[in-house]
């Protein structure tokens, strides 16, 4: 499926590991390594990412990449980029968007070349949404809560998995796809019109249409977004990792003027004023990540 929203308020720090640190290495720089897509054949990755707290007093989106300068690796074992948004409406956003970055790294690493990716993928999540309930409780439920969006990259064919409503763009031919759906319950009332129980305008009004239906810190992870079979990458093509503090605050359009205007960190960085520059209320932490094949 290549189709929609949500918000929150915001801390930090992951076990032995300070959550700033995931950010601080993982500030990609424009640099570009090949990855095989078989024996004669390569495409040159090139990548960028922005992250900023906007106008909160705290950054709780946190991102990450695996080994992605490393040519060998990326072409014998491919590579990962990872995107959480901690929920500030519960404890410890910003140290649970931290830990769940990291561990999703940390466990990929460990991923069988030899066995179908998509249950594997979906595997680390469960395993990590099961580590925040047990280690983030409070009045003996869940107490934390983050969204998750990875894109795992292998000989150029594309495996993705969301939970929340951080997003998964593909930009091809100037058309920009999003490839999951918001888990939250705007997305719910809608299904509830298809079935005539709502109107439009009362889906519009409801003041809960921005909750959250499924998050890694939910006991019951009801909704994961992710493909069954990869999805085959081609020269041009440009992923798009975000927060909603990004979508929310720029058109599809802008992102797509700024990525062909400049090389991928570039217009991260682009994209990420260009949403400041609007100067919106209560501005959400933002966050892009962009990969480029070529």
């Amino acid at each position: 499926m290549f189709g929609r929203k949500k918000k929150k308020n915001k801390k930090r720090e992951i076990g032995d590991q300070n959550a700033e640190d995931v950010v601080e290495t993982a500030q990609i720089t424009q640099h570009g390594v090949s990855m095989s897509i078989d024996e004669d054949a390569f495409l040159t990755v090139k990548t960028g990412n922005s992250s900023h707290p906007g106008a909160r007093e705290y950054q709780e989106d946190s991102f990450g990449w695996s080994a992605i300068f490393d040519g060998d690796i990326v072409s014998e074992k491919g590579f990962v980029a990872v995107l959480a948004d901690g929920m500030g409406g519960l404890e410890s956003g910003a140290e649970v968007s931290g830990y769940v970055v990291s561990s999703f790294i940390t466990m990929f690493d460990a991923i069988y070349h030899n066995a179908p990716f998509p249950p594997q993928l979906e595997s680390i999540a469960m395993k990590i949404n099961d580590e925040i309930c047990k280690n983030f409780i409070k009045d003996n439920k869940s107490g934390a809560g983050s969204t998750l969006v990875a894109a795992f990259v292998y000989k150029a064919k594309l495996y993705w998995l969301c939970i929340g409503d951080s997003r998964l763009y593909l930009l091809r031919n100037g058309m920009m796809y999003v490839a999951n759906e918001d888990h939250d319950y705007f997305n719910q009332l809608l299904s509830d019109n298809l079935s005539n129980s709502m109107s439009i305008e009362e889906i519009s009004a409801d003041v809960q249409k921005d909750r959250l239906t499924s998050y890694i810190g939910s006991e019951e992870l009801k909704y994961i977004d992710a493909n069954k079979i990869g999805f085959s990458l081609r020269k041009g093509d440009t992923i798009i990792l975000c927060s909603d503090g990004i979508y929310n605050g720029i058109t599809d359009a802008e992102i797509i003027r700024l990525l062909g205007e400049y090389e991928p960190q570039k217009a991260s960085e682009e994209i990420a004023a260009a949403v400041l520059s609007k100067n919106i209320a209560g501005q959400d932490n933002l966050t892009i990540m962009v990969i480029k094949f070529e």
